[in-house]
């Protein structure tokens, strides 16, 4: 995993490399406002965010055999994926310390990815979690807003 800095904040947990070619995959963002918790002193500053992402389950099920009028195409089959973002947000706190603080967060997130037509029922999958991006923006003293991209790749073993 790759760590990035921008705007003075490092983030952890990007993905380096990705698949090559990949067939059957699904990007998507997970959002949301965190906010501190009150145990925790106020932020003066974000320093770091670390992020991973766990695959907790896996099934496939079966789903009409249709193109949308967007051009979405099902093949009747999509594989549910869920999971959870875990992420450590290390801050400077607004005291005359300047200590440093960490706030944990898990969120769990559900998607889907469509199976090709030709997938075997008895075929296990396995999916590979990839960071592609995240964004941390400070609301308040208090609140942040994150922001991390995810691609899922899903392979047949």
């Amino acid at each position: 995993m790759g760590s990035v800095v921008k705007g003075l904040i490092d983030y952890s947990g990007i993905a380096d490399i990705f698949p090559k070619d990949p067939k059957c995959f699904k990007q998507l963002t997970v959002q949301e406002n965190l906010i501190i918790p009150s145990v925790k002193p106020d932020i003066e500053q974000i320093v770091r965010v670390i992020a991973e992402v766990i695959i907790t389950n896996t099934r496939v099920i079966k789903t009409p055999v249709s193109i949308s009028s967007e051009g979405q195409i099902l093949t009747g089959w999509k594989l549910i994926v869920e999971g959870e973002l875990k992420q450590k947000i290390e801050y400077v706190a607004d005291e005359p310390t300047q200590s440093v603080h960490a706030a944990h967060f898990t969120v769990p997130f559900s998607t889907y990815i469509v199976l090709p037509e030709d997938f075997n029922e008895g075929c296990l999958i396995n999916v590979v979690p990839y960071i592609e991006d995240i964004y941390v923006q400070q609301i308040d003293k208090r609140t942040l807003f994150k922001n991390v991209v995810l691609f899922l790749d899903a392979t047949c073993c």
